[in-house]
C-alpha cells in the first residue's frame, strides 16, 4: 500500500512541472504558433483557437517563457485533483493569519506566469493555470496567481488576485476585487462584496454577506 502510495504522488510531481531540471536550456524557440487547434501540454508561445488536452502548458517549466491560448481551453481530467493536498495547508494560511499583504511575497509568486489563457478554459477537475483572462469553470478545484472576469468552481478557487466573480464552495484569494460567492469566503483585501454562510476580509468577519470599498 506504501508503494502505491508513493508512486502516486511522485507522478503527481512529475505531472505538475514537467522538465524542471533542464530549465537553464538556452535554446529557446519562441516563434513557434499553432493555429485552429493545439494539443496541450505544447512549448507553442501561442495556440489560436481550440486547446486541449489532459493538463495545461504551465507543466512544461523548461521554457522560461510564458505559453499563451487564446479561444477555447479544455483540460481532461487537469491538475485541480493535486490542489487536493492544499485543503488544509494553504499556502495564504500565514498571510490570513497576520491580515497583512507582503508586496515582496506578492511579486516574487505572481511576477513570472508560465501559462496565459484569453477566453473560456473548462476542466473536469480544476486546472493550475497561472492567469485567466475570460472564464474559468471546473467541476472540481482550481489554483493560479490572477483572475480577470469569471471563476466558477464547485469546490475551491485558490487565487492570489481575482478581479470579477468567484463562485465556490471555498473561495479563497489574497486580493478580491468584485463578487465572492460560496459557503466560505475568505480574502485579506476586499474591494467589494462578499456574500455566504461565512465572509471573512481585512475588516471584519461576517455571516450572510460582507463588504469593502476602500
Amino acid at each position: 500500500m506504501k508503494c502505491i502510495l508513493s508512486t502516486i504522488i511522485a507522478c503527481m510531481m512529475i505531472i505538475k512541472c514537467i522538465g524542471q531540471e533542464e530549465i537553464k536550456n538556452p535554446v529557446l524557440n519562441k516563434s513557434l504558433n499553432k493555429y485552429v487547434i493545439g494539443f496541450i501540454p505544447s512549448k507553442a508561445n501561442n495556440i489560436f483557437g481550440i486547446a486541449i488536452g489532459p493538463f495545461g502548458s504551465e507543466v512544461i517549466c523548461d521554457k522560461p517563457y510564458t505559453k499563451y491560448s487564446h479561444g477555447l481551453n479544455i483540460q481532461i481530467p487537469g491538475q485541480g485533483i493535486l490542489q487536493t493536498f492544499y485543503i488544509f495547508n494553504s499556502p495564504f494560511k500565514q498571510v490570513y493569519k497576520n491580515k497583512i499583504i507582503d508586496d515582496e511575497f506578492i511579486k516574487k509568486d505572481t511576477s513570472f506566469k508560465r501559462a496565459i489563457h484569453n477566453g473560456l478554459i473548462l476542466s473536469l477537475l480544476g486546472t493550475f493555470t497561472d492567469q485567466v483572462n475570460g472564464v474559468s469553470i471546473s467541476g472540481w478545484m482550481s489554483l493560479g496567481k490572477n483572475i480577470n472576469g469569471v471563476s466558477i468552481n464547485l469546490l475551491w478557487n485558490l487565487y492570489y488576485e481575482i478581479n470579477g466573480l468567484s463562485i465556490g464552495i471555498f473561495n479563497s484569494t489574497l486580493v478580491m476585487n468584485g463578487i465572492q460567492i460560496g459557503f466560505i469566503n475568505r480574502t485579506v483585501k476586499l474591494k467589494g462584496v462578499q456574500v455566504g454562510l461565512w465572509n471573512r476580509n481585512e475588516k471584519r468577519s461576517l455571516p450572510l454577506i460582507n463588504w469593502n470599498f476602500k
